[in-house]
């Protein structure tokens, strides 16, 4: 019985491997100085220096052992800002393509512009992004239901890649990370096993498919 069984399987081209993985990580740590206080002029200067800054050292072997069989992938998916950019060459740049794509760009959003009023830079961030996710901050670039679409497209192309290889990474960004975590989990995706590590720098965010 065990050889036919095993010869359907060859057959079917089904393999007894598990459940298709995706992770998600977020890039290390940026090299700046904490921002402080400061007005939404300041804000605005920080959110441009920070986008360009480069990343402090790490020891990618810690990243490297919390996702399973990262030594067969040949493809990892990939922001095209430098501090995601660098982060995964840190991590697979000695065996792995890092196809990069704008549509994992960080969610970008403007600074609510009010003059001389002093609060934590962190804090006109927060609610510069929550006004713009609201639509009420909408800006000059592509507003927030017009990313969702487009995460949404590049879902598609994601789970397809996980189906077929059973293993999909991304290096993008916290608030990305959030957004397609909770596309794929209105797709039938869940956390893996102790896949859940929040959005910290460097965390890594397992799903899979049942």
């Amino acid at each position: 019985m065990t050889k036919i069984i095993f010869a359907l399987l060859l057959l079917t081209g089904t393999t007894l491997r598990g459940n298709p993985k995706i992770y998600l990580i977020r890039h290390a740590a940026v090299d700046l100085k904490k921002p402080g206080w400061g007005t939404s002029k300041k804000t605005m200067e920080y959110k441009e220096t920070y986008n360009v800054a480069g990343i402090k050292a790490f020891d990618p072997d810690k990243v490297l052992r919390r996702i399973k069989n990262h030594e067969s992938l040949d493809t990892v998916f990939c922001s095209p800002q430098s501090r995601a950019l660098k982060t995964g060459e840190i991590l697979f740049g000695q065996h792995a393509v890092l196809k990069a794509d704008s549509v994992l760009t960080e969610l970008d959003y403007p600074v609510i512009p009010v003059p001389v009023l002093q609060f934590p830079v962190k804090g006109w961030l927060f609610f510069s992004r929550i006004s713009w996710m609201a639509g009420i901050n909408p800006g000059e670039k592509n507003g927030y239901r017009e990313r969702l679409k487009e995460l949404n497209v590049f879902t598609d192309e994601l789970v397809k890649f996980a189906l077929q290889n059973d293993l999909a990474v991304v290096v993008a960004h916290g608030v990305l990370n959030r957004e397609l975590i909770r596309i794929l989990k209105v797709r039938g995706w869940k956390y893996c096993r102790k896949g859940k590590e929040g959005l910290g720098n460097l965390s890594v965010n397992c799903l899979e498919k049942f």
